[in-house]
């Protein structure tokens, strides 16, 4: 499955890249929500929910399914521009309408696409709203019903745990994290002025299909959408906590105050785009762990000097196109290989500053 993103029409004007405190906060609680999917931040997790105040620490378990898996729109831009801070976006949470709020964070809350008829004034679509997020989980149905009773009060739960969390975790990281995100922002501005939409976009991710003729960029993910940009905008936003998912946002919302809907959001690892410094040694042993496979050693070898299609891999090392598909996406999935659609056909290419930079990365993450 994959969210495909049409780029065709899309002005200038209508893409910008920006740091988000929100954002980055929603990845922080994703991560505390869901640790296990996170093992490498197993210390941090532990700090923070050692110093967390125990009604805070309580309402983080309520509230997690805002940010587990189908993470709230609520916390990403509502808007093309803005500031960024922490303080703003969430002066913009807390004003807007009340429909809007039950609706995005309704969504959240049951965590797959499905409309309740929102913004739930009817009762029974309340009562089955409720009845589908019970079905789902208790954690779901608990908040669920507090959404439908008082969402006003609700809402103002939210807004007080998440300036705890920034008082007592957040604050501090965000100072520290925004100077490497805005250098990303800026990277990112940069490409946009000289690169075609398509390429920008698809660098966000190693799994992205890009097709430039057609305008288009599809990302693999656990679930199947179409999604036209031109009209609504486009938000780039980096993250260092997001990492390694990559998030695109772009429900529509019934009852948003204008004509035009909100952006669509695309939440991206920033450390994956543009010029880095040396990888990880997670990340340097994950390469080699990739090349040691023989299959994927001759793809790369192939692909050294130009391009080639799946089909033509397939014929050159006598594998078949399903194995050839399973060595390219794993070498896609460690940043090794990218590729992008001309026409009718795929095309894949080694990233070769990233082939020869393991050895050099690999001895940097020694001596550092």
């Amino acid at each position: 499955m994959s969210v495909l993103l049409r780029l065709h029409g899309v002005r200038p004007a209508e893409v910008s890249a920006r740091c988000s405190a929100a954002a980055e906060l929603m990845a922080c609680l994703h991560v505390l929500a869901e640790p296990e999917h996170h093992p490498d931040r197993g210390p941090w997790v532990r700090r923070v929910l050692t110093d967390l105040p125990e009604p805070a620490a309580a309402d983080l378990v309520a509230f997690a399914p805002l940010w587990a898996r189908f993470r709230t729109r609520l916390m990403l831009p509502l808007t093309q521009g803005g500031s960024g801070d922490l303080d703003s976006e969430l002066a913009e949470i807390s004003g807007l309408d009340i429909g809007v709020f039950i609706q995005m964070a309704g969504m959240a809350i049951f965590g797959l696409r499905q409309n309740f008829g929102w913004p739930l004034h009817d009762a029974a679509d309340a009562q089955a709203f409720v009845r589908a997020c019970g079905e789902r989980s208790t954690r779901r149905g608990v908040l669920a019903a507090e959404l439908v009773a008082d969402p006003e009060r609700l809402r103002g739960r939210l807004i007080g745990l998440l300036h705890v969390a920034s008082e007592t975790f957040f604050g501090v990281l965000w100072r520290r994290l925004q100077p490497a995100l805005q250098r990303s922002v800026e990277r990112v501005e940069a490409s946009l002025r000289t690169e075609p939409l398509p390429l920008v976009v698809g660098s966000l991710a190693p799994n992205s299909v890009i097709d430039v003729a057609e305008h288009t960029v599809e990302f693999s993910k656990l679930q199947q959408a179409a999604v036209p940009v031109r009209g609504r905008g486009l938000v780039l936003v980096p993250s260092h906590f997001a990492h390694p998912h990559l998030l695109v946002k772009a429900e529509k919302v019934k009852g948003w105050p204008s004509q035009q809907q909100p952006p669509v959001v695309v939440q991206y690892p920033a450390e994956q785009h543009g010029p880095r410094g040396a990888d990880t040694l997670d990340k340097i042993r994950e390469r080699m762990l990739v090349l040691t496979d023989a299959g994927r050693l001759e793809i790369c070898r192939h692909l050294i000097n130009e391009q080639c299609t799946t089909t033509e891999l397939a014929w050159r090392t006598g594998m078949t196109q399903p194995q050839v598909s399973r060595h390219l996406r794993r070498l896609r999935e460690a940043g090794l290989v990218v590729s992008a659609r001309h026409g009718r056909t795929v095309q894949h290419r080694i990233q070769t500053s990233r082939l020869y930079g393991i050895g050099y990365d690999l001895v940097a993450g020694i001596v550092g």
